[in-house]
């Protein structure tokens, strides 16, 4: 009896080991792999989460170090790319078109924040609505630096215009909550901290759609849009005296908001627009021009009886 126990353990324990060998050889199946000619490893891709997340990874010619890691989600997919060190160089999201959207991070070799660049994605086309550079000491900075370069030969073409000097730091303050009632409005300002157009006397106003007709995601739609226009705090009796000398130019300072008719999650899309209009001069024939930032903001109505 006690024999015929130990052979039946024995067999149990040897179909154990071959379902485990089955199930690894499956799980090793569905990572699948591609070589350089050398025979190294350049690319393993396998998938988690159900199925419905693939996770891909790109190595080096040596086959040792990953390069770059893409997550593949149902609409869009989360990228990494990285140093020779492991370190992470820069991260963000594209559409499944391939189009940059959102905020981009990028980080110096020893994994410092050097750069913020956020996308919008503007008429199908990709563009940098504004980026933010910052200090080894994590501070933004107005322009960027030698701190702001990547020291890293397929990665050094990725660093901005040192000349430019310029860091498109718009600074929108959404004041409200993401929750609101129907007796509470919406209220925001943006600041140009760094108008692109100031040698021109520029000024700034915002455009934001109204409720009932808002702009596509994408503003594709912005000739048919109806808007809602906020001249700047100089022009803007009511708040100017929020700003008065408290170090603000005046030209450069935007409130604006608005009251909702109907509760339910809103999506808030406008842009400001920096613009100057002038007669030419006998050494610049300019005599017009703008500059665009895009905005959005999600948030909730709640009917005031709920």
């Amino acid at each position: 009896m006690n024999s015929s126990r130990n052979i039946l353990s024995i067999i149990s324990r040897f179909y154990f080991s071959i379902i485990f060998i089955i199930l690894m050889s499956c799980n090793d199946n569905n990572s699948n792999k591609e070589f350089y000619e050398s025979g190294n490893l350049k690319t393993k891709y396998y998938l988690k989460h159900n199925d419905t997340v693939k996770i891909e990874h790109f190595y080096d010619e040596d086959g040792s170090k990953i390069l770059k890691e893409v997550e593949g989600f149902k609409s869009f997919d989360s990228i990494k790319y990285f140093y020779q060190n492991g370190n992470t160089f820069k991260k963000g999201v594209v559409t499944k078109k391939g189009l940059k959207k959102g905020n981009w991070f990028r980080y110096t070799k020893e994994g410092l924040l050097s750069d913020i660049r956020e996308y919008f994605i503007i008429n199908d086309e990709s563009i940098i609505n504004r980026k933010f550079y910052f200090t080894k000491e994590g501070d933004t900075a107005w322009y960027a630096s030698k701190f702001n370069r990547y020291d890293q030969k397929e990665f050094s073409n990725d660093t901005l215009k040192l000349a430019s000097r310029n860091s498109n730091m718009t600074i929108f303050k959404f004041q409200s909550k993401d929750t609101i009632t129907l007796n509470e409005p919406f209220a925001a300002y943006v600041i140009h901290n760094s108008p692109l157009l100031r040698n021109y006397n520029s000024e700034t106003m915002v455009l934001m759609a109204k409720e009932d007709f808002n702009f596509n995601e994408d503003f594709s739609n912005e000739r048919e849009v109806k808007l809602d226009t906020f001249v700047n705090v100089n022009h803007d009796k009511t708040n100017k005296p929020i700003f008065e000398n408290k170090g603000f130019e005046l030209n450069y300072v935007v409130v604006f908001g608005r009251w909702f008719s109907t509760p339910g999650e809103k999506i808030i899309r406008g842009y400001t627009r920096e613009y100057f209009e002038r007669e030419p001069t006998e050494n610049d024939d300019n005599v017009r021009g703008e500059y665009k930032v895009y905005f959005e903001k999600r948030i909730y109505v709640k009917d005031t009886l709920e």
